[in-house]
């Protein structure tokens, strides 16, 4: 018997060509019997929770990152983690492209903000600096200062008159004190990332609205703060009207990971 392959979008049902999978009918030229259609709700996530389907990868075969907090009005690229099977959107901004959502890979030394696996699929899981330096997939890594600084500066050249926090904010943020969030370059940093401390966990504010901190590949440069334990840390106050502030933190912490290409 004939395999057959179908993608449900829009409210509409299609069958692929499973040579290329193109579209070659929909359900308004065939009926489907009962025995013909299945679903797992352990797998499949409903596209209404989805902004932006995807155009490479099925997501009831692949474990899609939502994209409910990306901007539909850009064009984002999308890469397989073969690792685990996740599917990240990427975005070009200036000479740099970069992931457009955290990275969520479950690797050693990695959590879940208070072992929450709703918040890893929404903010990704936050890891020890160590950790952070290697878990970016083949062909990506991640990022030093200079490529965060490099970041701040194409987008404020090109937005002069914006917050860098709000240009590269997710709009699904809740207003703060920098105020709406446009996301400009589809870059759509989630708010309230937080971070582990030993046992305690932070997110100084609650998702939507709290801090977000990202790791940097590069060490301390502070005589007080030795490179052997403290690495340096870019973060989105909410309380800022203008930069992606810096910090130097002990390398023990975890935070965040946002994967830049090579």
């Amino acid at each position: 018997e004939e395999t057959k392959l179908y993608l449900c979008e829009d409210g509409e049902t299609y069958v692929l060509d499973p040579a290329n999978c193109e579209k070659v009918s929909s359900s308004s030229e065939i009926a489907l019997s009962s025995s013909e259609v299945f679903s797992s709700s352990s797998k499949i996530e409903s596209s209404s929770s989805e902004k932006i389907p995807s155009k490479i990868y099925d997501c009831s075969e692949y474990e899609c990152i939502t994209t409910a907090y990306l901007n539909p009005e850009i064009e984002y690229g999308e890469y397989l983690d073969t690792r685990d099977n996740q599917v990240y959107r990427t975005v070009q901004i200036g000479e740099q492209v970069w992931m457009a959502q955290n990275l969520n890979y479950a690797a050693n030394d990695s959590y879940c903000y208070k072992d929450s696996l709703t918040r890893c699929a929404t903010v990704g899981r936050l890891y020890l600096w160590e950790t952070a330096l290697n878990v970016c997939p083949d062909g990506w890594h991640l990022p030093d200062t200079t490529e965060f600084n490099y970041l701040v500066d194409y987008i404020t050249e090109q937005k002069e008159s914006y917050s860098v926090i709000s240009i590269l904010s997710s709009k699904s943020n809740r207003s703060a004190l920098y105020g709406s969030a446009y996301d400009f370059f589809g870059y759509s940093v989630v708010h309230g990332s937080g971070y582990k401390k030993g046992i305690w966990n932070f997110d100084e504010g609650g998702l939507f609205l709290g801090n977000t901190y990202f790791w940097t590949a590069s060490e301390s440069i502070q005589e007080k703060y030795p490179a052997e334990t403290y690495a340096r840390v870019r973060y989105f106050d909410v309380g800022s009207y203008e930069t992606l502030a810096k910090l130097t933190w002990p390398k023990n912490y975890a935070l965040a990971v946002r994967c830049i290409k090579d």
